[in-house]
């Protein structure tokens, strides 16, 4: 039984879905060296909190843990629908690689991002108790009410 695909008939298939499945990874792994060297360049300050474009490492985060999932669930679909072994080393090598990759992307820019926001939660909580601090001063250094002698 011979299925014809386009070009692909059913003797190549795996050779056209490993082709496929190699300029995917390519692309993820250069997308994801990509996102690491942009993310090295930013700088503090710039747009408020609210704005989407300031929460870029958290969306960026979840997105490669996202594809790092679906790496997985492919990979261990081409691996389990191969029978031969020697030809499953090259999927488990590939997607193994790809989910380790993007699943340490995605988390180092998940706790980028959490670390970006324990600092301007530090930096609000340190300016609060200043205030506090520089309205209590003068109570606190006067010197001490004596009591009115008795008459």
């Amino acid at each position: 039984m011979n299925v014809v695909l386009g070009a692909v008939t059913s003797g190549n298939v795996p050779a056209a879905l490993t082709g496929a499945f190699a300029i995917g990874l390519g692309t993820v792994i250069t997308v994801a060296l990509l996102v690491v060297g942009l993310a090295s360049r930013v700088k503090p300050g710039g747009t408020p909190v609210t704005q989407p474009q300031r929460r870029w490492r958290l969306i960026l985060g979840v997105l490669c843990i996202t594809a790092a999932a679906i790496v997985g669930v492919i990979g261990y679909l081409k691996l389990s629908l191969e029978p031969a072994v020697d030809r499953q080393i090259p999927y488990l090598a590939s997607a193994g690689m790809a989910l380790v990759v993007l699943s340490a992307v995605g988390g180092s820019l998940l706790v980028a991002e959490q670390l970006r926001g324990d600092d301007e939660r530090l930096d609000e909580l340190e300016a609060a108790v200043r205030h506090l601090a520089d309205a209590l001063a003068p109570t606190i250094e006067a010197p001490a009410r004596r009591a009115a002698p008795p008459e």
